[in-house]
């Protein structure tokens, strides 16, 4: 008989918290909904552009919830120092400039005005694969090439080179290096280069989230004849073989004509000598 009892009462408890329409009923309720690009947990973010996550709650918000934003462990709020970099409103937060060290996990929580839990929503934030090549470069033929694509991506991405719409390949000519980050394929070599390699040139990356390519601008490369630098310096050279062969011939003229002058002057001044010497002669007799 007393168990009857005992169950009465815990059964009446029960039914009057299921009649409480009261604040912890209200919040029992309540469920999130977050931006994701796709699936239920991917947010894809483009290099050095504006990412913004955003959780909405399903229903009337009641003015007394509090949100709060988290990377990992650590609490975000706007920072005092940069606030240009991140912005945290509400249910909202904006990275101004999303950069690789901004890719991670993050988490919206909804509290209650007790700070008791209500609900939140994890974000797997990545950073969509960034290509970039030199508009230009110019080699010298029979050199070695070198030629990096600058690289961003979180997860880190697969690069891969085209060279005329025709994919690159490790071959004796040609070979792929990682770059500073360790990036695999991150700088091609061409070794030794030729003419035949004069042409546009294209990194593209992708990862295990972004699965379809991203493509950098094509980047033009130029061959230079092996002799092109060495006719300059065969120019000046002959420039200045000519110059003196000009004024050596200038000078052997000008010196054969004062000689001539001076063999002209020199004949009537002897003559006229010859003559008064023999006057006076005459004369004394």
């Amino acid at each position: 008989m007393c168990w009857n009892s005992l169950s009465v009462v815990v059964y009446s408890v029960v039914f009057c918290a299921l009649l409480d329409f009261g604040p912890s009923r209200v919040l029992a309720q309540v469920t999130i909904k977050a931006n994701y690009d796709y699936g239920d947990k991917y947010k894809i973010g483009e290099y050095k552009s504006k990412l913004t996550l955003i959780c909405n709650i399903e229903g009337t918000q009641d003015p007394k919830y509090i949100w709060k934003w988290f990377k990992g462990d650590n609490q975000i709020t706007t920072d005092s120092e940069d606030p240009h970099h991140i912005d945290v409103t509400g249910n909202t937060l904006v990275v101004n400039r999303f950069v690789e060290n901004d890719a991670g996990q993050y988490t919206c929580s909804l509290f209650a005005s007790n700070n008791s839990p209500i609900d939140k929503k994890v974000f797997n934030v990545v950073l969509k694969p960034y290509m970039k090549l030199p508009k230009t470069a110019t080699f010298i033929e029979g050199e070695k090439m070198e030629l990096e694509c600058i690289v961003y991506g979180v997860p880190t991405p697969e690069v891969s080179w085209t060279f005329e719409n025709m994919t690159l390949v490790p071959s004796e000519h040609i070979k792929f290096l990682p770059n500073k980050k360790n990036i695999s394929n991150a700088i091609l070599v061409l070794d030794p280069i030729t003419m035949q390699n004069r042409g546009n040139f294209i990194c593209s990356g992708k990862n295990s989230v972004v699965f379809e390519p991203v493509h950098s601008a094509a980047s033009y490369v130029r061959i230079k004849d092996k002799m092109a630098a060495l006719w300059p310096f065969l120019g000046i050279c002959a420039e200045v073989i000519v110059l003196c062969l000009v004024i050596f011939i200038y000078e052997k003229k000008r010196n054969k004509a004062e000689f001539e002058e001076s063999d002209t002057d020199q004949g009537p001044e002897t003559n006229n000598a010859n003559d008064h010497s023999g006057g006076d002669v005459r004369h004394r007799k």
